[in-house]
C-alpha cells in the first residue's frame, strides 16, 4: 500500500460509492459554528467567543493600515484551515490542506485582491517599495527584479509551506502505524508511545501552521495599503 494513499481524496472515505465525499469534510467546521439557542451562553460558547476576540485582536495588530472588520476575513480562513488540519488527524478523514490547490484557493485570491488594490490606488508608492533604501544606483534594476519575483511568489510559498508541513507529519504517523505490525510486545508499546507523542505534536502543528499561513497573508496584504502611512 502506498504511503501517500491517505492524501488521495478518492481512497480514504466511501459512502455508497461516492468517492468525492472526502472534499465535504472541509465544511465540517460549519457544524461547530452555529449559535446557542439559550439566552445565557454556555461555557463552550464563552470559550469560543473569547478565542475569536483574541484571534481578531492578533489580526488587527497585523492589519494596522486596514479598516475595521478586515480581520474577519483572515479569522475565517484561519478557522477553516485549522479544522481541516485537525480533522485530518482522525482515521479515515481526508486532509484538504495537504493539497496545493486547496491552499492556493485561499492565498491567491485574497493576496491578488489587495495587491491589485495597492497598484491601482498607490502606484507610485508600490513602485518605490520595490527599491530598498540606500540601494546603489547600478543595482536598482537588479533589486527591482528580485523584489518583484519575491512579491509574486508569496502566495505560492505560503501554500507550499502549509502543504509540506501537513504531508510530512501525516507521513510520519503512517510510517509509525505501519511499523507496529508484527513487532514484539515491548516494541509495540514503545511505538504506541512515540506515535501518541507525534499525534500531540501534529495537533500543535495544525494550529501553528494555520496561524502562520493567515498572519503572513495578513502582513502581505497590509503592505498594499498606504492610507495611514
Amino acid at each position: 500500500m502506498s504511503l501517500f494513499i491517505s492524501f488521495d481524496p478518492k481512497s480514504t472515505f466511501l459512502i455508497f460509492g461516492l468517492k468525492e465525499m472526502n472534499w465535504f469534510t472541509t465544511f465540517f467546521v460549519l457544524l461547530l459554528m452555529f449559535y446557542s439557542f439559550w439566552i445565557l451562553p454556555s461555557r463552550m460558547e464563552i470559550m469560543k467567543l473569547n478565542f475569536l476576540k483574541s484571534l481578531n485582536k492578533q489580526f488587527s495588530i497585523a492589519l494596522k493600515s486596514m479598516k475595521d472588520g478586515t480581520q474577519m476575513y483572515f479569522s475565517s480562513i484561519f478557522l477553516i484551515i485549522l479544522f481541516c488540519n485537525f480533522f485530518g488527524l482522525f482515521p479515515n478523514f481526508f486532509t484538504p490542506s495537504s493539497h496545493l490547490m486547496f491552499n492556493l484557493f485561499f492565498s491567491v485570491p485574497l493576496w491578488m485582491g489587495f495587491f491589485l488594490y495597492g497598484w491601482i490606488i498607490f502606484s507610485n508608492k508600490m513602485l518605490a517599495h520595490l527599491v530598498p533604501l540606500s540601494t546603489p544606483m547600478p543595482l536598482i534594476s537588479f533589486m527591482v527584479l528580485i523584489e518583484s519575483i519575491s512579491t509574486l511568489i508569496r502566495p505560492g510559498t505560503l501554500s507550499i509551506r502549509l502543504m509540506a508541513n501537513m504531508v510530512s507529519g501525516h507521513l510520519l504517523l503512517t510510517l509509525m502505524g505501519n511499523a507496529i505490525v508484527l513487532k514484539p510486545f515491548i516494541i509495540i508499546i514503545i511505538l504506541i508511545f512515540i506515535q501518541t507523542s507525534l499525534t500531540m505534536l501534529e495537533i500543535g502543528v495544525s494550529f501553528i501552521q494555520a496561524y502562520v499561513f493567515c498572519i503572513l497573508l495578513a502582513l502581505y496584504s497590509d503592505e498594499s495599503d498606504y492610507n495611514k502611512i
